[in-house]
C-alpha cells in the first residue's frame, strides 16, 4: 500500500519494513533549481532570405531576367545565364519549391480567363462580308478572334454601313451593348478611294485600335505591315536569285491602301541601283489587266522579273513567257499562304491581328478612351515565302548600289 505525504511517498518494503522515496513531485509549471542554472542556448543568427530582387539589384539586371536564367530558359543568353546562376550561389540563394508551385497554379488560374465582354470588329466595305474576300484581312480576324478568346473577350464583327447605323446611330449601339473596345479594321478599297473618308464615331467613348493604315482621320494608335520593308526584301530576295532587271505592276487603290510605301521602297530601290525612265513601273486596275500593253511593259524594258500586289498577273505573265522564249521571275508582296506557287511576302496576318487585341485590351484595362495625343504605329515585318514563280539564275550578277555621297550630289 502506498501513502502520499506531502512531497515523500511511502510503501512497505521487504519484510514489511516502511520504505520512504524523499524525492520531490516536480509541480507542472515549475522548473527545478538545477534546470535554471542551465545556461540558455545560443540564439543562431538568422540570415534574411536572398530573393530575385537582391540578386537583380547585385548585377544590375531585371527580376525577370533572373527568374529565366534560375529556370535556364533558353532566351536568356549563355553569359547572362552563367552571371546570374554564380551571383545565386555566392549570395546563398535557396530555390521555394512552394513559391514554385503557387505560381504554377496562379498560371494555370490565368489560363482559363472569365469572361469579361464584347470587343466590336468594325467593317467598312460596301457589302457586310466584302472584307472576307481578301485573305489578309481574314487572316487579320481570325489571329484577333483567337487572342481576345485567350484574354476573356468575344470578338464581335458589326458592319458601320448596317441601315440600323445611320443617323449617328453607331456609337449609341455600341454604348448600349456595354462594348468599350474597337478593332478598327481596314477600310474597303471602295471607301478608302475618298480622300475624306472617315467614321462617325464619338472617340470620347471608346478604346480603339486600327488594323492598317487606310483611315486618313482621325489619327489613331494602329498596328500593321511594315510594307517598306517588305518591298526591300522582295527585292534583296529576287536579286539573291540572279534578277537585276525587277519591274513593279500595282494598282492604285493597293497604292493606297499601304501608304504608298510600297512604291516609295521601290522608287529607292530603283534609283540606288541607277534605273530610272528606262524602268518604270506598270499601273492596272484590278480585275483588268491588259495583256497587250503587260507583255509591251516588259519586252520593251527588259523586265526580267516582276513584283505585284497579289497574283492576277502571273497567269498572264506565263502565256507571256512562252511568246518571249525567256523566264521572267514573279513575286508577290502580300503572300496568300497555303500551297500557292508564287514566292513573295508573307505579311503574318494572324500575327497583326493578335497584336492590335493585345493592345487593345491594355487601353480597356488603363480606361485609355478618346484620341491618342500621341498616335503610335506597331509595325509587324512579313518573311519570305520560296515558290516557284522565281528561280535562281546561274551565271547572273545583281547591280550594286550605287554610292549614297554620289546619290545626293545627284539628286540634290
Amino acid at each position: 500500500m502506498i501513502r502520499q505525504e506531502g512531497f515523500q511517498m511511502k510503501w512497505a518494503g521487504p519484510g514489511g519494513r516502511a520504505m520512504t522515496d524523499k524525492r520531490k513531485i516536480r509541480r507542472p509549471g515549475k522548473a527545478t533549481k538545477a534546470a535554471d542554472r542551465r545556461p540558455a542556448p545560443l540564439k543562431e543568427k538568422i540570415r534574411p532570405r536572398v530573393t530575385l530582387r537582391d540578386i537583380a539589384e547585385k548585377l544590375g539586371v531585371s527580376r525577370m531576367t533572373v527568374s529565366l536564367a534560375l529556370r535556364d530558359d533558353p532566351h536568356v543568353a549563355k553569359a547572362t545565364k552563367r552571371k546570374v546562376q554564380a551571383a545565386a550561389r555566392r549570395l546563398g540563394f535557396v530555390h521555394d519549391s512552394k513559391v514554385s508551385k503557387l505560381m504554377s497554379e496562379l498560371a494555370g488560374l490565368r489560363s482559363k480567363p472569365v469572361y469579361r465582354g464584347e470587343i466590336a470588329f468594325l467593317t467598312s466595305w460596301q457589302s457586310e462580308f466584302g472584307w472576307k474576300e481578301s485573305y489578309h484581312f481574314s487572316g487579320c480576324y481570325q489571329g484577333a478572334e483567337q487572342r481576345a478568346l485567350e484574354l476573356g473577350y468575344r470578338l464581335t464583327t458589326l458592319w458601320t454601313h448596317d441601315p440600323i447605323f445611320q443617323r449617328k446611330r453607331l456609337s449609341n449601339v455600341l454604348w448600349a451593348r456595354g462594348i468599350q473596345g474597337l478593332l478598327l479594321a481596314p477600310l474597303g478599297p471602295e471607301i478608302v478611294s475618298f480622300p475624306d473618308a472617315g467614321l462617325d464615331l464619338d472617340w470620347k467613348r471608346f478604346c480603339v485600335v486600327h488594323i492598317g493604315a487606310t483611315l486618313v482621320s482621325p489619327q489613331l494608335n494602329l498596328v500593321r505591315h511594315n510594307h517598306f520593308h517588305g518591298m526591300l526584301f522582295s527585292l534583296q530576295q529576287l536579286e539573291t536569285y540572279g534578277y537585276s532587271r525587277i519591274g513593279f505592276a500595282i494598282v492604285p487603290t493597293g497604292d493606297r491602301l499601304t501608304s504608298r510605301l510600297w512604291t516609295a521602297a521601290y522608287l529607292q530601290w530603283r534609283t540606288r541601283r541607277g534605273f530610272h525612265g528606262d524602268l518604270p513601273g506598270f499601273v492596272y486596275s484590278f480585275g483588268s489587266l491588259p495583256e497587250d500593253r503587260f507583255q509591251d511593259w516588259i519586252r520593251d524594258h527588259n523586265i526580267e522579273a516582276v513584283i505585284a500586289m497579289e497574283g492576277e498577273p502571273y497567269p498572264i505573265l506565263k502565256t507571256i513567257q512562252k511568246s518571249l522564249s525567256r523566264h521572267v521571275g514573279f513575286s508577290v508582296l502580300d503572300h496568300p499562304g497555303g500551297k500557292s506557287p508564287f514566292c513573295g511576302i508573307e505579311q503574318n496576318a494572324p500575327e497583326i491581328g493578335r497584336v492590335a487585341v493585345d493592345q487593345l485590351v491594355h487601353a480597356i484595362n488603363h480606361n485609355l478612351t478618346g484620341l491618342p495625343k500621341h498616335p503610335y504605329q506597331t509595325l509587324i515585318q512579313g518573311c519570305w515565302h520560296k515558290g516557284a514563280s522565281a528561280r535562281n539564275l546561274r551565271g547572273s550578277r545583281p547591280l550594286r548600289p550605287r554610292d549614297s555621297i554620289s546619290l545626293l550630289a545627284d539628286h540634290f
